[in-house]
């Protein structure tokens, strides 16, 4: 049962570790505390009990880290892939090969590490260095808020956010849709939104297990490439009939998880719902 006043609460849940804090020292160990969120900049922990105070408060994690709220890639986000795209025709030809990044600068190459299994999986750092090279070299076009002036053109969540996403796409043929930060099975609409306007994703793959749904030499995988150079080469140098056949495999898979009927669509989040249900049973047992 859901309350909505801590004191009539057996576990107490937020996104923030922040907001939990206070309430220790009001209810003590009479609760129990759990994190709970799918933002992987809300809560970095990257074990499912964390000890504070000399280890006298405990405190229950799920996170993009700890694997049990993204239990699938689809877990909340298959909802909205709900068309059926038509193939690229054979036919296509490059308006520009511009690369377009929908992306708040937030700290940008200051932003913090985010360590998991002992690697920096933060992604914010590389998609910042990837949009002042593609500035700086006139192949690459950012919408965001953030970043320094002139280089963002406008911020892409003004107004309907949807609507404006759709405009700024339709004009590209390659989109930056980096997550921000890389861990398995977290992946969000970035990559999705890309497909239904005909964008061929830059995506982030290594630790992601994006390939469980994707064949190789569909979206371009930064994660190969490593450098800005590297990628801006990479496509200068593709073909009309490479760019149609990578478009055509990220439709395919566009259009397998469209065609889903509901209760398929839903037996992903429902993997992610009975998690929350087992970690509330393990917490209060």
């Amino acid at each position: 049962q859901v309350v909505h006043d801590p004191k009539d609460a057996d576990v107490i849940v937020s996104q923030h570790f922040k907001q939990l804090k206070p309430l220790f020292f009001k209810y003590f160990n009479n609760k129990k505390y759990l994190i709970w969120t799918l933002e992987p900049r809300f809560n970095v922990y990257n074990s499912s009990l964390k000890r504070f105070y000399l280890g006298w408060m405990k405190v229950h994690v799920m996170n993009v880290y700890t694997g049990d709220v993204f239990v699938n890639p689809l877990s909340f986000h298959n909802k909205n892939i709900d068309q059926k795209l038509q193939p690229l025709a054979e036919s296509f030809t490059f308006s520009n090969k511009l690369l377009v990044g929908l992306m708040s600068y937030y700290k940008g190459l200051k932003t913090e590490e985010v360590i998991f299994n002992g690697k920096d999986v933060d992604l914010i750092k590389k998609r910042t260095e990837i949009g002042f090279y593609g500035h700086e070299n006139n192949q690459m076009h950012v919408f965001g808020k953030g970043w320094p002036a002139s280089l963002s053109r406008e911020d892409s969540r003004d107004g309907d956010w949807g609507k404006s996403k759709t405009g700024i796409l339709s004009q590209y043929h390659f989109n930056l849709s980096f997550e921000n930060t890389a861990a398995p099975r977290y992946t969000t609409e970035k990559i999705w939104d890309s497909i239904a306007n005909y964008c061929l994703p830059v995506y982030y793959a290594e630790g992601t297990e994006i390939y469980n749904l994707f064949p190789e030499n569909s979206f371009i995988d930064y994660s190969l490439l490593k450098t800005p150079a590297k990628l801006f080469d990479t496509i200068q140098q593709m073909s009309e009939s490479e760019y149609v056949s990578r478009m055509n495999k990220c439709i395919e898979v566009y259009n397998n998880i469209s065609n889903l009927n509901e209760s398929e669509k839903y037996s992903y989040r429902h993997e992610s719902l009975n998690a929350i249900v087992s970690k509330i049973l393990h917490i209060t047992s």
